[in-house]
């Protein structure tokens, strides 16, 4: 009887490791099948509720040539650069919100001036997108063009995701 109990201890115990290996490869998979972004920013990719896969990166969905690609690899990542700073700039002036409505007495104009100064970076990010935007369309031909703005209202209305030049 006791051999038995034993046995039965050790068939549980393998499932249960096998199971543990299973999710943990599962896991390590689902993480790793999309390639990361080009140049080294943004995150991968990933599978929308929808189940339809993310754009790829839009320099592919452009068939871009090769001189254009170039020029966009160099240009790319001072924008991200400059995009980042800013967007932890408001993360900042989040936490500071949050720390003032949680205080024990919160000073409402301080909130106030908080919020307005979160509200003038977001709108200092929205100008440098624009502006990057038109540059980037400046580069393109016009076929190029339409199908760049086509990515754009579709990722803008949230029929597709893209991964951002």
């Amino acid at each position: 009887m006791r051999n038995n109990l034993l046995k039965y201890v050790l068939l549980l115990s393998l499932l249960l490791n096998f199971s543990f290996l299973g999710a943990a490869g599962y896991t390590y998979y689902q993480r790793n099948r999309h390639p990361p972004a080009p140049f080294g920013y943004g995150p991968p990719g990933q599978v929308p509720l929808g189940g339809a896969p993310v754009q790829p990166h839009i320099f592919e969905a452009l068939s871009l040539r090769p001189e254009q690609r170039k020029l966009f690899e160099q240009r790319a990542p001072l924008f991200h650069e400059a995009l980042d700073k800013k967007r932890q700039e408001v993360d900042r002036l989040r936490r500071s919100l949050s720390d003032l409505m949680g205080a024990g007495h919160p000073d409402s104009k301080a909130i106030e001036a908080t919020i307005v100064e979160i509200n003038g970076v977001q709108e200092e990010m929205q100008k440098m997108i624009v502006a990057h935007m038109l540059e980037f369309k400046s580069m393109l031909d016009t076929g190029q063009q339409k199908k760049f703005f086509d990515v754009i209202r579709g990722a803008m209305t949230k029929r597709q995701d893209i991964q951002c030049p």
